[in-house]
C-alpha cells in the first residue's frame, strides 16, 4: 500500500535533516582545522566558516516548501471531480506547523527546531479538514456562494422568468482603454470573474448530475468568452447546452436556464449559497 504524501515527506524530512547536520558538522571540522593550522582568530576571515543562520534559513525554507507542496497535493486530491480546485489557506498552515511549532523563542533569537516539524501530522489535518465529504461540501459551498455573488442574488429578490426559463444577469464592463468603433472587449476584471462563474456553474452541473453536457458547454463558453480577443456583441445568443443559453449585452450577460435546471439551481443555492442554513451555521460558529 502506497504511503500518503505526509508520511513520505516525514521520512524524507528526517533524512534531509540528518544529511544537513552531518554536512554542518563536517564543514565545522574543516573550518576548525583552517583556524588551527593558519592561526586565524577572526571568525569572519575563515574561508570555511559556517554561519549558524545559513543552516537555520535552509531548514526553515525547506519546511515551508513542504507545507506548500502538501497543501497543493491536498487541493488536487480532495477536490471533487469536475470542480474548481479547493482553496486551502497555505499561510495558516505554515504559521502553525513551521513558525509556531518549530521556532524556539526561549533565547534572544528564534531558533528553528527541525525535529518539531511534522509533515505527517499536517497531512492528517488536511485530510480531516478537506477530505471526503468535507471536501465535497466545501466545493459546493464555494461554488454556490460565487454564483450568488456573481448574480447579486439576495433574499426576497424577484427572479426574472420568461417562457424559456429562469434569467439571471451578471453585470459586465467594457475595457474603455481598448474600445473602438468595432471592438468592445471585456475588462480584465470581468473576464476573470466570468471565468470563475463558469467554473463554479460546472460544479453545480456536477452536483445536479446534469445529462445535457452543461459542464462541457460551460468549458467551451469559457474558451470563447474569457480570452483577450473576445469582442462583446450586443444581443448575441450563445448556446451552452440545451439547459442554458447566454445572451450578451454591453452592460450585462443574461444566463437563461431552462425550467428544470433552473429549479435545481435554486435548490443548490438554497442548500449551499451565501444565505443558506449551512452558511448561517458557519457564521454563527
Amino acid at each position: 500500500m502506497n504511503k500518503n504524501p505526509g508520511a513520505v515527506y516525514a521520512e524524507l524530512w528526517g533524512e534531509y535533516v540528518a544529511a544537513r547536520q552531518a554536512f554542518d558538522a563536517r564543514a565545522n571540522a574543516i573550518a576548525q582545522r583552517e583556524a588551527n593550522e593558519l592561526a586565524i582568530t577572526e571568525f569572519s576571515q575563515q574561508t570555511f566558516s559556517k554561519d549558524f543562520y545559513e543552516s537555520w534559513t535552509d531548514l526553515t525554507k525547506r519546511a515551508a516548501e513542504i507545507v506548500a507542496r502538501l497543501v497543493r497535493l491536498a487541493s488536487e486530491t480532495f477536490t471533487p471531480a469536475g470542480c474548481p480546485a479547493l482553496s486551502i489557506p497555505y499561510k495558516d498552515f505554515q504559521t502553525r506547523f513551521v513558525n509556531d511549532a518549530c521556532d524556539d523563542r526561549s533565547g534572544r533569537d528564534y531558533v528553528f527546531r527541525p525535529e518539531r516539524f511534522d509533515p505527517a501530522a499536517l497531512w492528517v489535518e488536511l485530510e480531516q479538514g478537506y477530505g471526503g465529504e468535507q471536501g465535497v461540501e466545501l466545493a459546493y459551498r464555494k461554488a454556490a456562494c460565487c454564483i450568488d455573488g456573481a448574480f447579486d442574488l439576495r433574499p426576497g429578490a424577484v427572479v426574472e422568468r420568461r417562457r424559456e426559463g429562469v434569467v439571471l444577469s451578471m453585470r459586465v464592463f467594457i475595457d474603455r482603454s481598448f474600445e473602438t468603433h468595432t471592438r468592445k472587449p471585456l475588462s480584465w476584471g470581468r473576464q476573470e470573474e466570468l471565468a470563475q462563474l463558469l467554473g463554479y456553474l460546472q460544479t453545480f452541473a456536477v452536483w445536479a448530475e446534469d445529462a445535457s453536457n452543461l459542464a462541457g458547454g460551460l468549458d467551451e463558453a469559457k474558451r470563447q468568452l474569457c480570452v483577450r480577443d473576445y469582442n462583446v456583441v450586443s444581443r448575441q445568443r450563445l448556446r451552452v447546452s440545451p439547459a442554458l443559453h447566454i445572451i450578451t449585452y454591453h452592460t450585462r450577460f443574461e444566463f437563461v436556464f431552462g425550467a428544470a435546471i433552473g429549479t435545481q439551481l435554486q435548490l443548490f443555492l438554497a442548500l449551499y449559497g451565501r444565505h443558506s442554513e449551512s452558511a448561517d451555521a458557519q457564521e454563527a460558529a
